[in-house]
């Protein structure tokens, strides 16, 4: 096998393909497989200036009844190709950063510039643009072999490359989010991103890095952030993801949120010192740095000593559960793992019933005596009773939350889950009309 390497001008490669003497061969190359959205990069890549990746072609010649004849097939590029002769043929019409940004989804920094080929196909180019894509040159390698089978082997090789996964193309993006997710999920390749001992020591990782404690990472980012246990959860699949980082291109790392996550994993690690059970699979550790979030403020720290008994006390129930497929701790958490697991619907209901199950366990003791309903508490009757207030039966949004006591607080009604109920801020009784409350959920339930 012989290997040249050249540069050629598009416009000379688009004029092999028009003479049909660029071609693939249909016995092992795939059809063309780019979206649109991919095609329009491509150029617009080429009108920034970007290089394109290496184009192997296969240099045949051969004798034709006493003639000879070249051609070149093509081993890898069939994709970047298609791409070229289609604008070249103006049948794609190039993207505008900043109208078509829910496709496009370029960075900011592109956005704030003009883009001289918004909405253009190869026609409507100016001159000197034109002149640009035609002249652009791309680097190829000319592959000589009489052997079909080396071109064939070669062209496997190159595809048997992996493929950047979701989580490595994130990584390349712009942005504070991307900075966040690095920094804390870690990056073992970077020296600067060793990640934080929660997702290094804690976590279970299945298989090597390709940035599953990113992933994991970004999903409790986005659940944390957003104020998930205040009643805003939102989808963590790998769309989602993609959707919240371009979202947050703009993320301020030095927040006073981002330096609240890194305590409540700082307290995570503590709580879970000396554990000697099996590492934290995604789910669980969603869900621990969740409720950790909820206790922080309010409680007394006591419960830190008791977390670990009440999360393999938690974990035991789990198991036996799973092991049946029956049971409460099946059917309101086990199954719920298993499918549509990272859709909002289904983590809440995860984690309320986590929640509810570790709060048993664990001894609260609010900080503030004079206060009512801590945190936990709050969330667990909010959503126990289905984000509906007890007074007029409509939805609740959590800013507009209180908790009644049935039996008022004054008259030594307690401060427990069982004696509240959520009701409207506007909505909540006093005076008589809570007394008139008590007698009618009473007579009810």
């Amino acid at each position: 096998m012989e290997l040249n390497s050249e540069k050629i001008k598009i416009k000379d490669l688009l004029e092999l393909k028009y003479n049909n003497m660029l071609n693939i061969n249909p016995e092992y190359q795939r059809g063309s497989v780019w979206k649109e959205p991919q095609q329009k990069k491509l150029i617009d890549s080429v009108l920034r200036g970007y290089p394109l990746p290496l184009i192997y072609l296969h240099h045949k010649k051969k004798s034709v009844a006493g003639m000879q004849r070249e051609d070149l097939e093509i081993i890898d590029g069939q994709q970047r190709i298609n791409a070229l002769f289609k604008f070249k043929e103006s049948a794609l019409k190039l993207f505008d950063p900043i109208k078509d940004d829910k496709v496009a989804r370029f960075p900011n920094f592109i956005k704030q510039v003009p883009c001289q080929w918004a909405t253009c196909d190869y026609i409507s180019l100016s001159e000197d643009l034109r002149e640009k894509f035609n002249n652009t040159e791309l680097f190829i390698v000319k592959v000589t072999t009489d052997n079909e089978d080396e071109a064939r082997d070669l062209f496997i090789r190159l595809q048997a490359g992996l493929p950047l996964n979701a989580q490595e193309k994130r990584d390349a993006w712009p942005g504070g989010f991307t900075e966040f997710t690095l920094k804390f999920g870690g990056k073992i390749e970077l020296t600067r991103y060793p990640g934080h001992d929660f997702f290094k020591k804690l976590v279970l990782n299945n298989s090597i890095d390709r940035g599953a404690m990113r992933t994991l990472c970004a999903q409790i980012g986005m659940l944390f952030f957003e104020g998930a246990t205040k009643g805003k959860w939102t989808d963590i699949g790998s769309q989602a993801i993609d959707d919240y980082y371009y979202c947050n291109l703009d993320f301020g790392m030095n927040s006073p949120i981002v330096t609240r996550f890194s305590k409540i994993l700082d307290l995570a690690v503590e709580v879970f010192e000396g554990f000697k059970g099996p590492k934290l699979k995604v789910h669980e550790a969603i869900h621990i740095i969740l409720l950790i979030d909820s206790l922080y403020d309010d409680y007394t720290r006591n419960w830190s000593n008791q977390f670990k008994a009440a999360f393999e006390d938690f974990r035991y129930n789990s198991a036996i559960n799973k092991k049946d497929k029956e049971g409460e701790y099946w059917f309101k958490y086990g199954a719920l793992t298993m499918t549509l697991s990272t859709t909002s619907n289904t983590l809440q209901k995860r984690h309320k019933f986590f929640s509810e199950k570790m709060s048993d366990l664990l001894n609260l003791t609010l900080k503030d005596s004079l206060r009512d309903y801590g945190q936990l508490e709050r969330e667990i009757i909010y959503y126990r009773d289905g984000k509906k207030c007890a007074v007029c039966s409509s939805e609740i949004k959590w800013d507009d939350l209180e908790i009644h006591h049935i039996d008022e607080h004054q008259n030594g009604g307690q401060t427990t889950i069982e004696n509240g109920v959520a009701v409207h801020i506007v909505c909540h009784p006093k005076g008589q009309s809570a007394i008139k409350f008590n007698l009618e959920w009473k007579s009810k339930n």
